[in-house]
């Protein structure tokens, strides 16, 4: 296959497409399927790397894992993006205008933040730094920022402090994603975003799941919340079937996001 004449920021979108099937690539590989000059896919696997979407490795680039992808909030927010993006379009459909909702820091709910102006919620609740940012850019939105000790490698604020604040809160709809469901449980690999994320979901009156199908049968340490105790579930349609069928079985309201590429 070679894919020749395109333009930069093209170039890179496919490059990107590439490594991840492959999983590894050499800049002399790379160089002959373009087109160009080892020296332009040095320049584009340093700009990939920088954003977080390929792992530079000696003489080529290898893809994102969601091993690695879960130690930083950069590289989790290219892993599955175009997957995130279409679960927050079905997602922000469940915030209702004038409501006070509580967000996460997960990169999936933070694919809500450029909803927020359209479905005009009231007051938006979070932890996350990204999403503080998102919210203050819209005037007729108060922000809540629960602050605490910043943690760069998930953009947030994280621990007792957060936990006390959110304590006193009250939310209209929490919405909140994880690493991992299994035993039809929420689990997280990290204790103090486990907690944080307890918290969070103990605001809100409608308990609102972000998640993809890959996360099922996952492994994670510490638990967070049983799935039954969730109103609503946004999933993709790719999820088993026998694992549809056990979130039917506890009569959640499940939407389904159309999460296949677009032509």
């Amino acid at each position: 296959m070679r894919i020749n004449g395109l333009p930069p920021e093209s170039r890179r979108d496919e490059l990107t497409r590439y490594v991840n099937h492959s999983h590894t690539a050499r800049v002399e590989d790379l160089a002959d399927v373009f087109g160009v000059s080892s020296m332009t896919i040095h320049r584009d696997l340093d700009v990939l790397a920088s954003e977080g979407r390929l792992e530079r490795i000696r003489g080529g680039a290898r893809a994102i894992t969601a091993r690695l992808a879960e130690r930083d909030v950069r590289l989790r927010r290219h892993l599955n993006a175009h997957i995130k993006k279409q679960l927050a379009n079905t997602a922000a459909q469940l915030i209702e205008p004038g409501s006070v909702i509580a967000l996460d820091d997960s990169t999936t709910v933070g694919e809500l933040g450029p909803h927020l102006e359209s479905r005009r919620p009231s007051t938006v609740i979070t932890h996350s730094l990204a999403l503080m940012n998102s919210v203050a850019t819209h005037p007729g939105i108060a922000l809540v920022g629960l602050g605490g000790q910043y943690y760069a490698e998930t953009d947030s604020f994280l621990g007792s402090v957060v936990v006390e604040q959110a304590q006193r809160l009250t939310a209209d709809a929490v919405f909140v994603s994880t690493t991992a469901i299994k035993n039809q449980s929420l689990l997280h690999p990290d204790a103090e975003a486990a907690l944080t994320k307890q918290a969070l979901l103990k605001t809100g009156g409608r308990k609102i799941l972000i998640i993809d199908s890959s996360k099922f049968e996952g492994s994670g340490l510490y638990h967070v919340m049983g799935l039954e105790e969730f109103d609503d579930i946004v999933i993709d349609k790719q999820l088993a079937p026998e694992l549809l069928a056990n979130l039917e079985s506890l009569q959640l309201n499940i939407h389904l996001a159309d999460t296949s590429p677009k032509d």
